[in-house]
């Protein structure tokens, strides 16, 4: 009886250590790269095609981008509008070349350049370059949504 005992609490106490273990997943942030520079073509398409809508959908609902130049900007309708503005003052072109990204399973921050062009009747009237920072959250799995953008232009300031 003691030997039952014995054995029934060694599997007891083995099995306490097993659940007592914390299984730790490890993050993977080349997967969410990947997905992250799926959803950057997609914007740029979307921008260069004069789909505002399509780039404010890549936003979650409560998203925040802060453009240069005006306030916060808050929610997919009012990205939409702000976007909308920046393609019909001619603004295409744009291209997305990511620095860095680092993160984990639930945000992962992106740092990067853009560049576009401001055409007026197909003629580029101007170019601009600059930097911007995304905070990306995974909305589901492997479905990255911005949360926050901000980006600025590197062109000097009009004096």
């Amino acid at each position: 009886m003691l030997k039952i005992i014995n054995n029934t609490f060694s599997i007891f106490l083995i099995s306490l250590l097993i659940l007592s273990c914390e299984i730790k997943t490890t993050f993977d942030i080349d997967n969410a790269r990947s997905y992250i520079n799926e959803q950057n073509k997609r914007y740029m398409e979307f921008y260069n095609n004069g789909d505002a809508s399509g780039v404010a959908d890549l936003h979650v609902d409560d998203a925040l981008v802060m453009p240069p130049n005006i306030d916060f900007v808050k929610g997919k309708d009012a990205i939409k509008k702000v976007i909308s503005d920046e393609i019909s003052a001619g603004a295409t072109d744009l291209v997305f070349t990511t620095l860095d990204m680092y993160g984990n399973e639930d945000y992962v921050t992106e740092v990067g350049r853009y560049s576009l062009n401001v055409k007026d009747n197909g003629k580029i009237v101007m170019n601009d370059s600059g930097k911007y920072i995304v905070l990306w959250e995974q909305a589901s799995k492997n479905n990255w949504l911005m949360k926050a953008d901000i980006w600025n232009s590197d062109l000097p300031i009009k004096k």
